[in-house]
């Protein structure tokens, strides 16, 4: 696996969307996968607020809304055996 390169934002209205606790959970997870893992860069409000905490990934153009860790990881294409692992 190739490292990924995921921004969460941290402005006012991605943190009540739970941004903060994300990161931190997606923090973790990358603990489990090594070196080729994930990087998780917090950015400022990405001007695309509302249902869900913004988040990029690869520098793709699009800008996903996500809701829970679980969201982020199956865009990544990280799955709970390649964390067990």
């Amino acid at each position: 696996m190739r490292q990924q390169n995921v921004k969460i934002c941290k402005g006012a209205g991605c943190k009540a969307w739970s941004s903060d606790k994300i990161a931190r959970e997606l923090i973790e997870v990358n603990e489990g996968l090594g070196p080729e893992g994930i990087r998780v860069c917090r950015v400022a409000c990405m001007n695309v607020c509302g249902g869900g905490a913004s988040v990029r990934v690869n520098s793709k153009n699009k800008i996903e809304k996500m809701k829970s860790i679980e969201d982020i990881l199956e865009v990544l294409g990280v799955g709970t055996a390649e964390l067990t692992a």
